[in-house]
């Protein structure tokens, strides 16, 4: 008697999917991939895995093919408060040592080179603990606002007009990227620079999701590539300049 064999799939294609295979790109719309999946509480210089923590929370990222804009939409419905007692909480600094002193010195001088003029209005958005504007404030430049939604006193500024709007890391920690660069756009004087750092995951070898850059406990939602920043740029009227593979700039189209 002949036997028939049960197709090697099916007993998969009845079992539930937890994750859609493709969603729409926050940045152009067009359908991005399912990329795969990373522990919730990776980080990016690894703490958790040095002492054996896992959470056993997957979370799935997604690619366009278009624009190269990747990302989760795990955390679109949280409110300031779920990333406030989930990501920027006491730990957080376990997960981003470079965040106190290195980077912002680092951004200090970044804009000196950039920027001599000591008398440019300069607002720090996602200004962290303050030591960047303090900096500034120290190398001569008049006039620093800053501001963060998760430090200090989070008030907006009440206005735009400024030359220099610095986003430094933050551009990756935003479920809504459109909306952050609209905003960054509009604080921005007409002749104005946004000076951004954010890596350029287009050079990341392989396959990206497994990239140390890629760490949900240090809240990285958002990945660009210069293509992604250039597609902003131009929907901001703005032309996109890249300076490593961290700093970038949008700058007047004129």
């Amino acid at each position: 008697m002949e036997t028939t064999l049960e197709h090697p799939t099916s007993r998969a294609a009845t079992l539930p999917a937890t994750h859609a295979t493709a969603q729409p790109c926050k940045c152009c719309g067009s359908s991005a991939s399912l990329s795969g999946f990373v522990d919730f509480d990776r980080d990016c210089f690894g703490y958790n895995a040095k002492r054996a923590q896992v959470r056993g929370l997957p979370i799935a990222y997604y690619r366009c093919a278009e624009c190269e804009f990747a990302f989760t939409n795990a955390f679109d419905d949280w409110s300031p408060e779920d990333f406030q007692a989930h990501i920027y909480n006491d730990e957080y600094a376990l997960f981003d040592p470079n965040f106190a002193t290195e980077r912002p010195q680092n951004t200090c001088r970044l804009v000196q080179h950039l920027i001599h003029n000591r008398s440019v209005r300069i607002l720090d958005y996602g200004s962290g603990n303050g030591h960047t504007a303090r900096l500034l404030r120290e190398a001569g430049y008049a006039h620093v606002t800053e501001y963060d939604p998760f430090h200090g006193d989070p008030v907006k500024p009440a206005q735009g007009g400024f030359d220099l709007v610095i986003c430094i890391e933050v551009a990756e920690h935003v479920p809504d990227p459109l909306r952050l660069f609209a905003e960054l756009n509009s604080y921005t004087a007409a002749q104005g620079i946004v000076l951004l750092s954010t890596k350029d995951m287009a050079e990341v070898q392989g396959d990206w999701v497994n990239d140390w850059y890629v760490a949900p406990r240090n809240g990285h939602i958002s990945f660009y590539s210069a293509r992604t920043l250039t597609l902003l740029g131009n929907s901001l009227g703005r032309s996109y300049r890249r300076l490593d593979s961290f700093r970038h700039l949008l700058m007047p189209k004129a």
